[in-house]
């Protein structure tokens, strides 16, 4: 066995593979780029210069025999706590072509998007068993199912638990992913996807000069064994079923454009700069136009027009709510004076109608009756003063 990785050297994300004398380990580990998941490896090929080179490219490398879930169920019953220290866990064939870019990605998605279970989508000219896995086109970035096959599952951690806890080893791979698709309820939860946006490729048979597993177990004893297990636990196989085909929304740094020019990211370039504070009444406008024209170039070299006329659509989505945003609000604004002025209105109107009211009851101060009073005050005052 390989040293145990210390705590400190643990990475968020780890990928355990069984593997064989011809895998694609180092496809998954070429570039410079850094590393964000930990490789662990159960050996069961008999070659000790394989196992040795393995060992110097992986976090963890243990020898034993057996097919994939029953070497993983054989290292969590050795070291219970040995993946706690991992967000997620990927399952994974030790054929599948990805590079080390695809598999952070994958991660993340499925991290971020919150899935208990998820996987890369099957490029067509692989090998693939089910339609749903296949992927649906660039149009989308993932899609919500009910399904996850058996050969590259990426599990939530506590989820992974839970199923290794129910999973007997009895199953060499037909059947699994329906296990674990009864044990969450992938029918009813939604929380499975597969990721139309990382693309792999599972080699043909004849590609890779026949199938590992059937040289473990033949189809026909791994079907009668599934058969078993699911009289036995009363499993169901799911129909595989997409609830929702899903685009992701485009970086947060270039959807800003879209937001009111007050809200828009740091612009490093001085000219640029300039302008902004320049007075110029239609610098704003100017400055708008050509950072999103900026922006769909950028996004047109990195992924294609598809993508950036998705950055368009919901840049202009967003430019519609904060303009209905502000049309409501200013018409709230207006509201409120209205009903102000009408309230001052009606206050003045009912002193008014109290006033003739008033005067209506009392007579009308005619200029004849006003001067007999003055005159009659007058000679009262005459005749009580001294």
């Amino acid at each position: 066995m390989s040293e145990r990785m210390s705590a400190d050297q643990r990475r968020r994300w780890c990928l355990f593979t069984s593997a064989g004398d011809k895998n694609s380990i180092r496809l998954w580990l070429a570039g410079d780029m850094p590393r964000r998941w930990d490789l662990v490896v159960a050996y069961y090929g008999d070659s000790d210069h394989v196992f040795s080179e393995i060992s110097k490219h992986c976090s963890y490398a243990f020898r034993t025999k057996g097919s994939k879930f029953q070497n993983l169920k054989k290292l969590v019953l050795a070291t219970p706590d040995f993946f706690d220290h991992y967000s997620h866990v990927w399952v994974c064939d030790d054929d599948i072509l990805m590079s080390a870019r695809q598999i952070d990605e994958a991660f993340y998605l499925t991290e971020s998007l919150g899935f208990w279970v998820a996987q890369p989508a099957d490029r067509p000219e692989g090998r693939f068993s089910f339609w749903i896995t296949c992927v649906a086109g660039g149009r989308w970035d993932y899609r919500v199912v009910n399904f996850v096959e058996v050969r590259m599952p990426i599990f939530r951690r506590d989820k992974l638990v839970e199923f290794l806890a129910v999973y007997d080893g009895s199953l060499v791979g037909w059947g699994i992913e329906h296990w674990f698709g009864n044990l969450f309820r992938a029918d009813e939860f939604g929380r499975f996807a597969i990721l139309d946006k990382v693309q792999v490729t599972n080699p043909r048979n004849r590609q890779k000069g026949g199938s590992e597993i059937d040289r473990l177990q033949v189809a026909a004893l791994r079907e009668a064994d599934w058969n078993k297990v699911r009289q036995k636990y009363g499993l169901v196989e799911y129909p595989p079923k997409v609830f929702a085909y899903c685009k992701l929304a485009p970086e947060r740094q270039l959807i800003r454009l879209f937001l009111p020019i007050d809200e828009y990211p740091p612009i490093t370039l001085p000219h640029v700069e300039n302008l902004w504070h320049s007075g110029w009444r239609r610098s704003a406008g100017l400055l708008r136009a050509g950072l999103t024209i900026r922006a769909l170039f950028q996004v047109v070299r990195r992924s294609g027009w598809r993508d950036a006329m998705w950055l368009l659509r919901s840049g202009l989505t967003i430019r519609r709510i904060i303009f209905r945003h502000q049309l409501r609000s200013a018409l709230a604004t207006h509201y409120a004076r209205a009903q102000a002025y009408l309230s001052l209105a009606d206050s003045r109107a009912a002193r008014v109608t109290g006033f003739w009211r008033q005067l209506r009851q009392t007579g009308s101060p005619s200029r004849h009756n006003v001067a007999r009073d003055n005159r009659a005050c007058v000679g009262n005052k005459g005749r009580t003063g001294k």
